[in-house]
Formats: structure tokens, sequence, C-alpha cells
């Protein structure tokens, strides 16, 4: 029994490392600092931003948009350092007037993420200077509506009588029939 576990156990790593092999071309460049699930919970079902970041230029603010919806997710938008790496810190020089921002480090990158009040729909803006440096990003905000999605019908089952009940006595089968007199 013990020689077969210790097999078992030396052979295992041997298996997933040939199972890990791939034929296929070399891997991009992979993030160097891990990215959390809980990172990537909770965004907004709308969240629509340029094909391309904002262009960081070191002493100058970059411009992007953004539009969330307003469902109690985020919608964040990505900046680095060239590498990438992201920054140190960003810090919040002009506030929204109709939400909340997040600037926190995923992966690579630094995250603007923006939530709107409950209930608000219109524009708002933002603007974070990243540290090191002193590049700042303005974020333009649309907030539109959300439509809950709709309810699934409420569906009452129909309810029948149960069926009616015989008031007559089975007829006797052999293995309910008694037998009479002594059988010793």
């Amino acid at each position: 029994m013990r020689s077969s576990t210790l097999w078992a156990a030396l052979a295992l790593p041997a298996l997933l490392a040939a199972c890990a092999k791939s034929d296929g071309p070399a891997p991009t460049a992979a993030s160097r600092l891990p990215v959390y699930a809980v990172d990537l919970q909770g965004k907004s079902s709308i969240c629509t931003l340029p094909a391309e970041g904002p262009r960081l230029v070191d002493g100058q603010q970059a411009e992007t948009t953004m539009t969330v919806g307003n469902d109690g997710g985020w919608c964040g938008v990505s900046v680095a350092r060239p590498g990438p790496e992201p920054f140190d810190a960003g810090l919040l020089i002009a506030r929204p007037a109709k939400g909340t921002v997040v600037v926190k480090a995923v992966g690579d990158y630094t995250r603007l993420d923006y939530v709107a009040d409950a209930g608000f729909v219109g524009t708002d803006s933002f603007t974070v200077r990243l540290l090191p440096g002193s590049t700042s990003v303005k974020v333009n905000v649309t907030v539109q509506g959300v439509t809950p999605p709709a309810a699934a019908p409420v569906v009452t089952p129909r309810v029948t009588a149960p069926p009616a009940t015989s008031t007559t006595r089975p007829a006797a089968t052999p293995s309910t029939t008694r037998r009479t007199g002594s059988s010793r």
C-alpha cells in the first residue's frame, strides 16, 4: 500500500508538468501584480469608455469620458505609468458633485472608479492627480438611468379536487384471505 502511494506522489507532479506545456507561441507579458476577483466584481451594467485610455503627459491634464449606469455599480478608467506600472497614489483634486470616486491599483494599472449617487441621472466630472509626478486626469461622466430587470411573472398553480374515493371494500385477495381451523 505504501509503495503505490509513494509512486502516486512522485508521478503526479510529472504528469501535471507534462499537461502544463504548451506547443503554441509564448504568452505575452503577463501582469506582474495580482488581480483579485473582488477587484472585478460590482461593475455597472452600463460602463462605456473610449477605446484608448487617456494619453498621459507629465505636467499636463488629460481628459476622457465615461458613460455609467445608475445601478449602484462602478465604472473605471485604467491608467498606468510606462511599463505598465500602477501609480503610487491618486489625489482627488476635483470631487464629483453626484457620485463617489475610488482610486486603487488593480494589477499593473491604477483604476479610477466612479459610482453615481442613488437616483442621479445626468452629467458629472472629477479630476485625479496621479503620483508620483504632476499628471492629472479629468473624467467627464454621463450617468444613465437603468431599468431594473423585469420580474418573472407570478404563476398561480391551479388547484384541482382530489380524486373521489370509493366507500366499498376491495375484494379479498389470496394473501388477505383468513384461514379457519387449526394448523398445528
